[in-house]
């Protein structure tokens, strides 16, 4: 489960919540487990050895996979009788759905129960393909409310998946930032000490950054970049790095637990998002959460997050002007009120989304 659907599903439950969570099993996990007031019951949808969808940087991005995407209809198909049956003994007031496929989809078989469906970004970015199109349409409208993490991606799912304004709206997700890490800060410089976050997926504009960084250090800025995300995806990035000659100033680093992430980012003059395209963004509000200046591509979510005096914002895949922005090093720290990440706090998300199943019981 994703650290910010935990850090929800807690928020939810010392709130008052009773919350289960249905996720895809894996070798090695049990099938019941609690994280103090959060039972996780995890849908077991092959063998061991081959349950490979899930936990690996992105489901949708891992399901591309044609090795793989033989396993997608059993992992539907044990969400969706999981869902089924958790529903039918525990005979909750809602069933929340993350992403549209394939929780959304298998979180219908639980319906008469109001089910919501948040989108997150990707889900939205394959509801376009024409082919999945009318899936996705037909998922969301037997939704009770359809939820976007921003107000840009929510205007996009909206014009895709022809939403119901009535029935969708934006419900933010949340940050909880260390607050050991928060009070860390970068070393002097130069050199000026980037960090970038995520899985290496194209979305994820990485070897854009890449290429940024040569241009910037070839024009005499002394900059070096952490990249931390998973592995499987990554040789392409260290085959380019490799190629411009970037060996001693990028290094690619495994994921870590949160604390150690928070503190790596802390100790950075700026926290790169070079995505191509994003949904929200939550690496960008993390960083600022921490008092970190943000650079970022001005595409979905991310300009709501960086605002003036948060950072610099570029066009997506333009590394440039990326690199002209890297040579702008060091960006002033954000004070609190550019920060903007109120709305991100957890208490505040828990109450919305309390708002939004209220909503849901009652027009269902």
């Amino acid at each position: 489960m994703a650290p910010f659907l935990l850090d929800l599903a807690r928020g939810e439950a010392a709130d008052g919540m009773r919350v289960t969570v249905v996720a895809p099993h894996d070798a090695g996990l049990p099938r019941r487990e609690w994280f103090g007031d959060v039972e996780v019951v995890r849908a077991k949808y092959a063998p061991d050895g081959y349950e490979r969808l899930a936990y690996r940087g992105g489901l949708l991005a891992t399901a591309r996979d044609p090795r793989l995407a033989p396993l997608v209809p059993g992992l539907l198909g044990a969400l969706a009788a999981t869902t089924r049956r958790v529903a039918r003994d525990l005979r909750p007031d809602v069933v929340h759905a993350h992403w549209w496929l394939p929780s959304g989809l298998a979180a219908l078989a639980a319906r008469p129960i109001p089910v919501v469906i948040t989108l997150h970004g990707s889900d939205v970015g394959l509801a376009d393909r024409a082919s999945v199109a009318p899936v996705a349409r037909a998922v969301t409208a037997r939704a009770a409310f359809v939820a976007a993490v921003s107000k840009p991606l929510l205007e996009q799912a909206r014009a895709g998946l022809r939403l119901d304004p009535a029935r969708s709206g934006v419900v933010r997700m949340p940050i909880v930032v260390d607050a050991e890490a928060a009070h860390e800060v970068p070393p002097s410089g130069p050199p000026w000490r980037l960090v970038a976050v995520g899985r290496a997926s194209p979305e994820k504009g990485f070897d854009v950054l890449l290429d940024a960084v040569a241009r910037a250090r070839a024009l005499g800025a002394d900059v070096t970049l952490d990249v931390i995300g998973t592995r499987p995806e990554r040789a392409a990035l260290v085959a380019q790095r490799d190629e411009i000659g970037l060996g001693g100033a990028v290094v690619f680093v495994d994921p870590m637990p949160r604390r150690e992430l928070h503190r790596r980012m802390a100790q950075a003059h700026a926290v790169v998002v070079p995505s191509r395209s994003e949904g929200l963004g939550l690496v960008a509000v993390e960083a600022l959460a921490l008092g970190r200046p943000v650079i970022a591509s001005r595409t979905g979510g991310l300009p709501e997050v960086v605002t003036p005096g948060a950072g610099l914002l570029v066009p997506p895949g333009d590394a440039a002007a990326l690199a002209e922005a890297l040579r702008a090093l060091p960006i002033a720290a954000p004070s609190r009120e550019a920060r903007g990440v109120t709305r991100h706090e957890l208490g505040a998300v828990v109450a919305a989304h309390r708002e939004m199943y209220a909503r849901a019981v009652a027009t269902s």
